[in-house]
């Protein structure tokens, strides 16, 4: 039986090592149709850029998953009918976007520079201390969780209930594809977090205090303020899009680093930042934390493997189009000497990531302390052989992982 017929995005298996599958389906079905997702799976590099290039022909907006539209699967309506920069068009991406993007100009993230390296070095002296640590909780989830609360101008003790409601609102997603249900914890957390962040929004619009909730809510330039209901939504994006990312890499990376002795020496003896900051740029290519995102046809539409329906949901595979060899040869090896320009990790087009230049500060910073205070590190006994990926079928990233120093 070949790796296709048994491709499920929802199975264990594949979970842990999507690669071989996206491997086939490059070669054999790069136009792959999920029924489970009913939607249209894009593998090749050169269709993935195609599609994230031409917004116009492949839609943001009114995209169905198994058959259903965004706002039908909402675990809260009013969470559902906010648009977010993820699910929008010009123009209204547009103004969205130009409001929001002063707070991520490369000077501006930059300047964050020397906080992220204070965190990051607390906590990877807090972490080292012990015998064996969970490198996940200790390090890869309160790093970017802390810095975007400090960004956002929202209490950063709250870390905690910031990660669950972002956890809780991933795993909705594959709970209602595979059940038809939304568990109730689910919406508890998103009301929780609305009545939440729209309290901080309406608290910030009376006093602003110079954070980035404050600049939303404040009409800046002619811009239009946010609503208190888009300052949530957009609150959403950044702790799944800003955090999820940064803390999936870290994750990838020590494990990257750790099943490859050799990657792992040649940063030992030079943890430089333009070393640090390539081996974050492999392990974005080499194991993605986004799989995939989402687009609809907005015509019928020609791709290398052939014709897309109009009004079809498409999946691209940015996690597949990272490893095609006509792009980066050799690609099931990880090397951080090589060439990673054109990797697809943050998207493409108008909806490439707004927090990627903060997790490339971010990560080589964090990786770079670690390297400073614990150099060689190695799975921990209690680390299952299989690491738990959990169950999202659009994001990467080890639940767990538990090390210790060597």
């Amino acid at each position: 039986m070949d790796l296709l017929s048994r491709f499920d995005f929802f199975n264990p298996e594949v979970m842990r090592n999507p690669y071989p599958y996206f491997a086939e389906m490059r070669e054999k079905a790069p136009i792959h149709y999920d029924a489970k997702l009913q939607a249209h799976v894009l593998s090749r590099y050169e269709d993935v850029s195609f599609v994230l290039k031409n917004h116009a022909l492949f839609s943001s907006t009114k995209i169905r998953v198994a058959g259903k539209l965004q706002e039908e699967r909402a675990t809260v309506q009013e969470l559902a009918s906010v648009s977010n920069l993820v699910t929008t068009d010009p123009p209204v991406h547009t103004r969205m976007r130009g409001l929001v993007s002063r707070s991520f100009t490369p000077k501006q993230i930059q300047a964050m520079e020397p906080r992220v390296r204070e965190l990051s070095r607390e906590l990877v002296t807090q972490m080292t201390a012990r015998p064996e640590f969970d490198f996940m909780e200790a390090l890869a989830s309160p790093l970017p969780v802390t810095i975007i609360a400090e960004m956002l101008g929202v209490d950063a003790s709250r870390r905690h209930d910031f990660k669950r409601w972002s956890d809780t609102l991933i795993h909705a997603g594959n709970a209602a594809l595979q059940t038809g249900k939304t568990p109730e914890v689910v919406e508890r957390s998103a009301r929780e977090m609305l009545t939440y962040m729209m309290e901080v929004a309406e608290a910030r619009r009376r006093e602003p205090r110079g954070d980035l909730i404050s600049l939303l809510v404040q009409e800046t330039d002619g811009v239009a303020a946010l609503t208190p209901q888009e300052v949530n939504s957009f609150t959403v994006l950044l702790l799944i899009a800003g955090n999820e990312t940064t803390t999936n890499l870290l994750g990838n990376a020590l494990h990257a680093l750790i099943r490859h002795p050799e990657a792992y020496e040649w940063l030992r003896s030079d943890p430089s930042p333009a070393a640090c900051a390539a081996v974050a740029e492999e392990t974005l290519r080499y194991d993605s934390p986004v799989i995939g995102l989402m687009r609809r046809t907005t015509q019928e539409v020609e791709v290398s493997g052939g014709k897309l329906p109009a009004d079809s949901t498409v999946m691209v595979l940015l996690a597949a189009a990272n490893h095609d060899p006509r792009k980066f040869p050799d690609p099931e090896r990880f090397d951080p000497r090589r060439d990673t320009n054109g990797l697809m990790s943050f998207g493409h087009g108008i909806h490439f990531c707004l927090g990627a230049p903060l997790t490339r500060v971010e990560a080589p910073v964090a990786l770079q302390e670690l390297m400073e205070r614990a150099p060689r590190l190695g799975f921990a006994p209690r680390q299952p052989a299989a690491i738990d990926y959990g169950s999202s079928f659009f994001l990467r990233g080890p639940r767990s992982l538990w090390l210790q120093k060597n």
